[in-house]
């Protein structure tokens, strides 16, 4: 008995064809890893503010920064501060796998100092405080066309 090459190897074309197919759609639906949204050049945002400190007076909190210089990485003046917080019941378990829901909490608007003038003081942000909760600070710098920093050092207590 005479077999055609062929037809051995049709099934066997078949079935390398199915496995590029799978290992295409695998490739494709799988990703390269954490999505998240498009985050411009670092050089086209202002740069991130580093000093974030706090301190408490009863109930009110006081969050301080000074405005960060520009660098070679970020080259656009900050025109404001964007302030966020996350809030938790200190009574609920901490989660360390669940994700941290910052809020918009502020608005500040930087200083321009004028020529001549000396360094300017820090900036200064207050809020009232619950007691009975973790609260977590962070700030973001802004810039005149809307571009955002990376965030600042974390502020993170009980209260």
């Amino acid at each position: 008995m005479i077999h055609k090459p062929t037809e051995k190897l049709m099934p066997l074309n078949a079935i390398v064809l199915m496995g590029l197919i799978l290992l295409a759609s695998a490739v494709i639906v799988g990703g390269c890893g954490k999505k998240g949204p498009p985050e411009p050049p670092s050089g086209n945002r202002p740069p991130r503010v580093r000093d974030l400190s706090y301190s408490t007076d009863e109930n009110i909190i006081k969050l301080s920064w000074t405005i960060p210089q520009i660098t070679e990485e970020a080259k656009t003046p900050a025109a404001g501060f964007l302030i966020y917080r996350f809030k938790q019941s200190a009574h609920e378990e901490e989660c360390p796998s669940c994700p941290v829901i910052f809020k918009q909490v502020g608005d500040v608007p930087a200083r321009r100092a004028g020529l001549g003038q000396p360094a300017l003081a820090p900036l200064l942000f207050t809020q009232s405080l619950e007691a009975g909760f973790r609260y977590i600070y962070k700030v973001k710098a802004y810039d005149d066309d809307g571009m955002v920093s990376r965030d600042s050092n974390f502020i993170d207590f009980l209260f």
